[in-house]
């Protein structure tokens, strides 16, 4: 009698034991992934709250140019804590897309893949220029890369621009360097082969610049009506799909106005 009532008490714990066991390989797996992630998201959040200002935010329906006075990026200091700091890329609904981001440039294309602006190992790394561009963005043509986190992370919320309802409530973004501020209007979306033509680097002015432009146009997921001739910048922001290594996410947009950067905002 006794050893049936240990058989059914064990029955009973082998479904609950199997379950604890699970459980702890789930959070063995999962956990330093989410504080990885965490801890990431923490350090881009400082950097926000140390070395960027922004004032007026009420004012922006009623003022147009509230990205070039109403903005301000200490890149004196940004300098000191990391010299390959290029540039600051901010979205204007930064709600909606959450890219509010420094860019770094190394001159590759690996050193910041899985590491932060401070060199920490991550996995959302940073968001970086190609490595062939010039890192004063003097080039006709720049490409971005971030890594497309589930969490919207990071370039994790450019997919959204396959939607064109939500490419007509978020078509701007401003670049900020140490000397020029660059206003910029998405006018195309693709799925791209990773190492076809979206992925050249090198145009001028001209004839084969435009054939580029063009092509961008015609493969887009949406269509803008905008119509960038080869005197714009322009500029793609790249993240992977999550379908492989052969394609990537790629978001065109042309640079509409150039600035001189403005003095430190007012708090």
């Amino acid at each position: 009698m006794r050893n049936k009532r240990k058989v059914r008490n064990c029955r009973w714990l082998l479904p609950v034991i199997t379950g604890v066991i699970l459980i702890v390989v789930a959070l063995v797996n999962i956990l330093p992934d989410y504080l990885d992630k965490a801890e990431s998201a923490k350090t881009y959040e400082e950097l926000r709250e140390n070395y960027l200002e922004e004032s007026g935010e009420n004012e922006k329906e009623k003022k147009k140019d509230w990205w070039l006075t109403d903005v301000f990026v200490n890149f004196e200091e940004l300098h000191k804590q990391n010299e390959d700091i290029a540039a600051w890329i901010r979205f204007d609904n930064t709600q909606d897309l959450g890219i509010d981001y420094p860019v770094l440039y190394s001159g590759d294309n690996e050193k910041y893949l899985r590491s932060d602006f401070y060199g920490e190992s991550h996995i959302a790394g940073s968001i970086f220029l190609e490595g062939l561009n010039s890192p004063d963005f003097s080039d006709c043509y720049n490409i971005l890369y971030g890594h497309n986190m589930n969490d919207g992370s990071m370039f994790g919320n450019l997919d959204q621009y396959r939607n064109q309802a939500f490419w007509e409530e978020n078509q701007y973004f401003t670049l900020y360097t140490e000397d020029m501020v660059y206003r910029y209007q998405v006018f195309a979306c693709q799925e791209a082969v990773n190492g076809g033509y979206v992925y050249k680097i090198g145009y001028e002015p001209g004839e084969e610049y435009q054939k580029f432009i063009d092509n961008l146009r015609k493969d887009s997921l949406i269509d803008t009506g905008i119509r960038p001739d080869s005197s714009h910048k322009v500029m793609t922001l790249s993240t992977c799909t999550g379908n492989g290594y052969g394609k990537r996410f790629a978001v065109h947009a042309v640079c509409m106005d150039v600035q001189q950067m403005q003095g430190q905002v007012e708090k």
